[in-house]
């Protein structure tokens, strides 16, 4: 499902019609149907608005995984991902493989010994070529 689907979806679950989330989010009713509609990209300060408003689980919103609102553990940092996405130049497609990539447990674990051979540890980068020659045994 679309992120534009998912904002229509929202819309929908908190019983508001597109005027009057247009009102609520002091945007045009056309900018939020071409949202909902696909004909357009929301932006970060709109995906910000959205969560922030209603409480939606920046997860849910961006990559449709979990529970639409925020149950209040371990809900991505909005902000951060959403400024991420911009720096980078990252689509809505890459933003979710990101999100998969940080939900899988092993694959946290890689990319944070990534994070500590940046910051100069020896000893994260020989558990990262461990790991990555286990791999290798396992699909070779």
């Amino acid at each position: 499902m679309s992120i534009g689907k998912r904002i229509k979806e929202l819309r929908v679950a908190l019983h508001m019609t597109a005027i009057e989330m247009g009102k609520e989010l002091d945007m045009p009713v056309r900018t939020l149907g071409s949202y909902e509609r696909n004909e357009a990209q929301p932006g970060s300060k709109f995906i910000v608005k959205l969560i922030e408003q209603y409480h939606v689980n920046a997860n849910w919103l961006l990559s449709g995984k979990g529970t639409m609102f925020i149950s209040g553990k371990n809900e991505i940092d909005i902000n951060y991902l959403v400024d991420l996405r911009d720096r980078l130049n990252l689509t809505n497609d890459e933003v979710n493989g990101l999100i998969d990539l940080l939900d899988c447990e092993a694959s946290r674990d890689m990319v944070l010994k990534f994070i500590e051979i940046k910051r100069g540890n020896r000893e994260a980068l020989d558990s990262l070529i461990c790991n990555l020659q286990g791999i290798k045994a396992v699909y070779s």
